[in-house]
């Protein structure tokens, strides 16, 4: 593992459509992990499309650019570590997220300082070129296995809306019978029930780790009534919610 990587700089930009982000360079590595809208992102000699839970990843000295196409968000970091250093150029997260979780504590702990937070960024960067060496690592992605994971990173962002999977797909250009074939080839499950799955793990931590009103947290949640929310976790349990908080 890389022994002097340091955070030099870490941050959260956000631009509405058309308003581009200019080409330029930096002495230090830019990583970015994008969490909305898609971007067309030259770097170097080569161009890059960006959507949810892409990370690039730009060396020191290397011109790049973002050509906003819907409006976008990202996370950015300015990382001092070796020019030759093994990462990819661009990788994507997985349906943990746990690149995306890595740069928005990366992000916090940089804008938001406490007294260990040097401590911590050593820590988390070290977890991150962990990542980053095993993405660079693995096979290249397939189109498929993006699809499913941007439509993993959906769910877990609009857990609480909502959404209905036909948006989703037609948000990624793919058909709704098209990604349900993704989702039951690459995961065994639909994309109704991935869902269903992050929505139940959220009320099940605000079960057992608040004392919110059932009705808060269906409302939390995306389930449509406390009925809704008590089925479910009566399915998946064997126990009521209030039998868990009993528990608990």
């Amino acid at each position: 593992m890389h022994e002097s990587l340091q955070l030099l700089g870490a941050g959260i930009h956000t631009a509405g459509p058309g308003k581009d982000y200019p080409s330029h360079a930096h002495t230090s590595w830019e990583l970015v992990y994008y969490v909305r809208g898609r971007i067309t992102c030259p770097v170097g000699d080569a161009t890059y499309a960006a959507t949810p839970g892409t990370v690039l990843l730009t060396p020191p000295r290397t011109w790049h650019a973002e050509l906003s196409r819907t409006g976008y968000a990202n996370r950015f970091l300015q990382v001092d570590a070796a020019a030759n250093s093994p990462w990819p150029r661009i990788c994507f997260d997985d349906g943990d997220r746990s690149l995306g979780r890595v740069f928005d504590t990366l992000v916090r702990e940089s804008t938001q300082p406490s007294d260990d937070s040097d401590r911590l960024c050593t820590l988390l960067l070290a977890e991150l070129d962990l990542l980053l060496r095993r993405a660079a690592a693995t096979s290249p992605v397939t189109a498929a296995e993006q699809l499913v994971a941007q439509a993993e990173r959906i769910f877990e962002e609009r857990f609480a809306a909502r959404i209905r999977i036909a948006t989703v797909a037609a948000e990624l250009g793919i058909s709704s019978s098209g990604l349900r074939a993704s989702f039951a080839r690459l995961r065994g499950t639909s994309p109704r029930a991935a869902l269903q799955h992050v929505r139940l793990r959220h009320a099940l931590g605000h079960i057992r780790n608040s004392t919110l009103p059932l009705q808060a947290i269906a409302d939390l949640t995306g389930y449509d009534s406390v009925s809704h929310l008590s089925r479910h976790i009566k399915a998946a349990t064997g126990s009521s919610p209030g039998a868990l908080r009993t528990v608990e």
